[in-house]
């Protein structure tokens, strides 16, 4: 009896131990986990929104030029690279205006050479030693020198009508010839000085032929550096329109071939792909809650396992209405571009909610 009882005392003694350590292990982790709970921090909060891939940039390709489309050679959609060839063109037509601009230049530079030539001559030879002047001299001074002379007889004229060796009417009529050749002589100085007016205003013609002259020289040289100065700013080389940026894509391509170019219509457009940013819609609910720079997650849905990381570069001062819902534009940079991702790929955001 008394071993049983033993017994007993025994199992109960070690029950309670055992009790007893079970109660301070539970304790020991509870502790543990407080700790860590404290350790721990807190879950970043977020903003999801839906968004797509655009480019900041896209290059508008327009053409002032009397040409044709001979060949494109690239497609909607198309990668593009700096230097690659888009379209060839006939030029033929601007070819021909250029060729006839310059040789109307050279004609008419010969033509003022030629007339400075003249005018030079001529100013050479003094408008008094001009032959037409130097006749019309001579003869004024052979009609004065017989005026003179005949001035001279009608003295002696006179003297015989008073001695009476002469009638009146032989002294009257010699006296007419005098008056006719004084008239004579007074014609000739006017026709004198209507010559050397007559040169004079040649002299100015010729001096207004050369301001014309020149000025029209000046306005094919114009013509001409305006068509070759359209050629060297529309980008061409040669008769091909190439890509001058880095990386694109075609977005649009406006024209084919045979087609002639339209100042007023564009050729096509490319999409810079290395200006690649997200353009997301954020409810008004969570607007207030992102600022310019917080930090962005963005996943592809062509690639969840993809992750590109971004930063938020613009929010739009104003709200508009999408599906009935009233949502702010946001604008977000990417980090990482790669080949992967593409214009117009939807993306899902998470907007990293500052502290």
């Amino acid at each position: 009896m008394l071993k049983k009882l033993f017994i007993i005392v025994c199992l109960l003694g070690i029950m309670m131990s055992t009790v007893s350590c079970t109660k301070k292990s539970q304790t020991g982790i509870v502790n543990t986990q407080s700790d860590q709970d404290q350790a721990e921090e807190p879950v970043q909060q977020t903003v999801q929104a839906f968004g797509i891939i655009k480019t900041k940039q896209i290059k508008g390709i327009m053409i002032d030029l009397p040409a044709a489309v001979e060949k494109v050679h690239v497609q909607e959609g198309q990668k593009v690279k700096k230097g690659d060839t888009l379209i060839t063109l006939s030029l033929k037509e601007i070819q021909e205006q250029i060729k006839e601009k310059e040789d109307s230049l050279k004609i008419a530079q010969l033509e003022l050479q030629k007339l400075l030539e003249d005018v030079n001559d001529e100013a050479d030879r003094n408008i008094e030693y001009n032959p037409d002047i130097m006749l019309a001299r001579n003869n004024l001074e052979t009609g004065r020198t017989e005026h003179e002379k005949l001035k001279k007889d009608l003295a002696k004229q006179e003297s015989l009508l008073k001695e009476g060796a002469i009638t009146q009417n032989d002294y009257d009529t010699f006296k007419i010839t005098v008056m006719q050749k004084q008239k004579e002589v007074e014609n000739e100085e006017i026709k004198l000085e209507d010559l050397k007016k007559q040169k004079m205003i040649a002299n100015t013609k010729d001096t207004l032929d050369i301001t014309i002259k020149r000025q029209n020289i000046a306005s094919l040289d114009y013509g001409l550096e305006t068509l070759k100065d359209k050629i060297k700013e529309s980008g061409i080389q040669g008769n091909k329109i190439v890509c001058d940026i880095e990386n694109g894509t075609i977005e649009k391509i406006n024209i084919s071939a045979g087609d002639r170019l339209n100042d007023e219509k564009q050729i096509m457009s490319i999409l810079d792909t290395n200006t690649l940013i997200v353009q997301a819609n954020v409810a008004e609910d969570f607007i207030k809650d992102i600022k310019v720079g917080n930090k962005t997650s963005i996943i592809p849905l062509a690639d969840s396992d993809k992750e590109y990381h971004g930063t938020v570069t613009r929010i739009s001062s104003m709200a508009i209405n999408e599906n009935g819902e009233t949502v702010i534009p946001v604008e977000i940079s990417i980090d990482e571009i790669d080949n992967f991702l593409l214009p117009n790929f939807n993306v899902n955001i998470k907007i990293m909610i500052d502290k």
